[in-house]
C-alpha cells in the first residue's frame, strides 16, 4: 500500500438480501470517509441479492463469491481465502453467522492485519461446535462489535471470553428512509385495507425467530377491528398464509412482501408490533419509532434498551399471544395513548440511533485496531533487533 492510500476494508456477509444486517452494511460502506477507507463488499451467494445494486450505485465494488462453505465443502472456504489474498485488505469486517465463522477464519489464514466480527443477535440455541469455533475466532479477532449491551453480555457468557474483546456499537438507521412518497391513506387503499380498520404492522423477514404466529394467535383471539400488515418476505410465507387461513383471519392479513418505501408504509400503521422470539436490536423497530409509531414488542435482547415500557411502547413476554393481545387492545382503545407513545418513541431514538453515529463509532474502532496492529509490529521488530 502506497503512502496516503485509503485503508482497504472488505465486508464479508452471507447474504445481501433485504434485512437488518444488510442495511447496516449499506449504511456503513456508503458513509465511511472515502479519503480514509476503501470499502469492498463480498457476499457468499452466487447472485448478489437486492441490496447489492443499492451498494453498487454508490460506486462500491460488490463481489459475489458463489460459495457455501462448510466442513463438508472446504473448497468454498478456500475460495474466500483466495479472494482475500487477491484483494489484500487491511481490515476484514464480517456480518451474519456464516460469514462470522468462515470469513474470520479465512481472514486469519490470509494474514489480514485487522479482523472484526459483528454479533447482532442472541443465539440461545447455538450448537456446541459453533461455540468452540467462535471462542477460537474471538482470540484471533481484533474486536467483536455487539449490537446492544444485552447482546454483548450473552455473547461473552456463552463463549466465556474477555468482555474487553467486545465493543458495543448500537445498530442505527438512515433517517432518510423515512421520507414519504405516498400518504398513509393511499398506501392503505393500494393494499386493500378498509379505512375503518386499526392497522397493526410488522416489518420483518418471514422466519421463525420473528414470531409472526404469536401475533396471528393474538389477532385471532380478539381485537376484531385489527388488520395486520406484514412487510417483508422469507421462507415461511406460504406457511404463514396457511396458518392465517386456519385461524380464520386470512381476510384481514395483508402480506406486502419486501418494500423499501418504509417512509410511506410505516405511517400507514397505527401500531407497530414486533413479536420476536429471539433478537438482537432490530433496525425496523428503530425506524418505526423514528416514524412516531407506538410499539408493542417482546421484552428480549436489545429491545428494552430502546423501548421504555409504558412510555414509548408496551413490552410483552416472548411467545405469549395473550399478553400481545392485551397490549394491542389497550392501544387500540386509546388513541391518545397511541399519539403520546408515538411522540415518546420518536424522541427516544431520533438523536441516538442515526447512521452517522454508527459510522463514526465503527470508524473509530477501525483506527484503534489499526494503531494497535502498528504498535504490535513495532514491538516485535524491536524484540527481533
Amino acid at each position: 500500500m502506497s503512502v496516503g492510500a485509503p485503508v482497504r476494508v472488505v465486508f464479508l456477509t452471507h447474504s445481501l438480501a433485504v434485512g437488518g444486517a444488510e442495511e447496516l452494511i449499506l449504511n456503513l460502506v456508503t458513509r465511511l470517509p472515502r479519503e480514509r477507507f476503501e470499502a469492498i463488499v463480498c457476499t457468499f451467494e452466487q447472485q448478489p441479492g437486492p441490496m447489492a445494486s443499492e451498494i453498487a450505485a454508490h460506486g462500491i465494488e460488490v463481489v459475489a463469491l458463489g460459495v457455501t462453505p462448510g466442513l463438508r465443502r472446504p473448497w468454498g472456504w478456500w475460495t474466500i481465502v483466495a479472494c482475500l489474498r487477491r484483494l489484500r485488505p487491511q481490515i476484514v469486517h464480517t456480518y451474519l453467522l456464516p460469514a462470522s465463522l468462515y470469513g474470520r477464519a479465512a481472514a486469519w489464514v490470509a494474514r489480514v492485519p485487522v479482523i472484526i466480527g459483528t454479533e447482532v443477535n442472541i443465539y440461545e440455541r447455538k450448537q456446541q461446535h459453533h461455540i468452540l469455533a467462535e471462542r477460537w475466532l474471538a482470540g484471533v479477532s481484533s474486536s467483536i462489535v455487539a449490537s446492544a449491551e444485552s447482546v454483548k453480555r450473552a455473547y461473552v457468557q456463552q463463549l466465556g471470553i474477555d468482555p474487553d474483546r467486545v465493543r458495543v456499537i448500537y445498530n442505527a438507521v438512515n433517517w432518510d428512509r423515512l421520507r414519504a412518497t405516498s400518504p398513509p391513506a393511499q398506501i392503505r387503499r393500494e393494499l386493500g385495507i378498509p379505512e375503518e380498520r386499526l392497522v397493526v404492522g410488522v416489518v420483518a423477514t418471514l422466519q421463525e425467530k420473528k414470531g409472526h404466529r404469536v401475533l396471528f394467535d393474538a389477532a385471532a383471539a380478539g381485537v376484531e377491528r385489527v388488520w395486520l400488515m406484514l412487510v417483508g418476505d422469507g421462507p415461511l410465507r406460504a406457511e404463514l398464509e396457511e396458518y392465517a387461513a386456519t385461524l380464520g383471519i386470512r381476510d384481514r392479513v395483508t402480506f406486502c412482501g419486501t418494500r423499501r418505501d418504509l417512509g410511506s408504509v410505516l405511517p400507514a400503521m397505527d401500531i407497530f408490533a414486533l413479536p420476536s422470539l429471539w433478537e438482537g436490536l432490530p433496525l425496523a423497530l428503530i425506524l418505526a419509532m423514528g416514524a412516531g409509531r407506538p410499539v408493542v414488542a417482546t421484552n428480549i435482547a436489545g429491545i428494552p434498551e430502546v423501548v421504555t415500557d409504558g412510555r414509548s411502547g408496551l413490552l410483552v413476554p416472548p411467545g405469549d399471544p395473550s399478553a400481545m393481545r392485551h397490549a394491542i387492545a389497550r392501544l387500540a382503545a386509546d388513541p391518545d395513548a397511541r399519539r403520546r407513545m408515538g411522540e415518546e418513541a420518536r424522541a427516544a431514538v431520533s438523536n441516538r440511533f442515526g447512521a452517522e453515529v454508527y459510522v463514526a463509532s465503527v470508524a473509530s474502532l477501525y483506527e484503534e485496531c489499526l494503531n494497535r496492529t502498528v504498535r504490535g509490529r513495532s514491538r516485535r521488530a524491536a524484540a527481533a533487533a
